[in-house]
């Protein structure tokens, strides 16, 4: 089996050709398989169009495209992937369009997906959603809601919801889903944000799949919001694992990527726009 991977949309560009690629606060992901070609995410909506005319993506050759949650980050550039693809089947947690906020100087920001689930509808959107893992095509597993397991992974707490009674409360994202790809070197688990914590990711890959070998980790994993504790585990565990590659993106960070690159070398890399994996 060989898949392409195309980083679309992410916060940096780190290349030089083809020149006037766009970064933003987000992530995107094309995957060209043997079995079609996908989006995973759509990043916020500011650069996916720009980027994918310079890249040769060409949304009208999309077999669907899967979310890994619910944030205007990642679902920001739907409407545009629609005037092009028309009617086109998208995987999600049910909770796609539930309530989510960040907390910042005191005030309630509203980052939920930024339009009504209706009116993706008429633009062809065709939701499939499912909480337990989906098989979109033999070789890509949606995750489904990933068991939160890991006493260090405690979450982002600016990241909240609202209770029946209109209380604030942390955010418990139940939508934060992953994507898992059997590849003949390993699985590769591709990420939106990591809400769900990498070490119940990893955990949850190993189990649904039952394929020990992790190739690759790639996406934001949200370590530039995460404890010490946390940090320390989450590096001990994928090299306890022996992964082979490393792409950080997103919400890894400055920090997170320093560490992610000192403890892995060679093996670490900036998933940046217009990066492309070859498998």
């Amino acid at each position: 089996m060989s898949i392409q991977l195309t980083i679309l949309c992410e916060n940096s560009v780190d290349q030089v050709s083809p020149y006037g690629l766009l970064g933003e606060h987000g992530f995107c992901c094309h995957l060209q398989t043997p079995d079609g070609n996908f989006l995973f995410d759509t990043g916020g909506g500011m650069t996916i169009r720009n980027n994918a005319k310079l890249l040769g993506i060409d949304f009208t050759n999309l077999q669907g495209i899967m979310f890994s949650h619910g944030h205007f980050d990642h679902t920001g550039g739907l409407k545009q992937v629609l005037e092009k693809a028309g009617k086109i089947p998208i995987y999600a947690h049910p909770d796609l369009f539930s309530e989510h906020y960040s907390k910042n100087s005191g005030k309630m920001h509203n980052i939920g997906v930024p339009w009504p689930q209706a009116e993706l509808e008429k633009l062809g959107a065709d939701f499939k959603f499912s909480a337990a893992p989906y098989k979109v095509t033999p070789d890509l597993l949606l995750s489904g809601e990933v068991p939160r397991l890991s006493k260090v992974e405690t979450g982002d707490p600016n990241l909240l919801s609202l209770a029946e009674n209109g209380t604030e409360i942390t955010d418990p994202l139940h939508d934060d889903l992953s994507l898992f790809i059997n590849t003949d070197k390993g699985l590769v688990i591709l990420l939106g944000c990591a809400h769900a914590g990498l070490l119940n990711i990893i955990d949850h890959a190993i189990k649904v799949t039952g394929n020990k070998k992790i190739y690759m980790v790639l996406g934001g994993t949200h370590l530039k919001f995460c404890s010490e504790e946390q940090m320390t585990a989450t590096l001990n565990r994928l090299e306890e694992l022996d992964v082979d590659l490393i792409g950080a993106s997103h919400c890894t960070g400055l920090r997170g990527a320093r560490m992610l690159a000192e403890r892995f070398g060679e093996r670490f890399f900036s998933a940046s726009v217009g990066v492309k994996i070859k498998i």
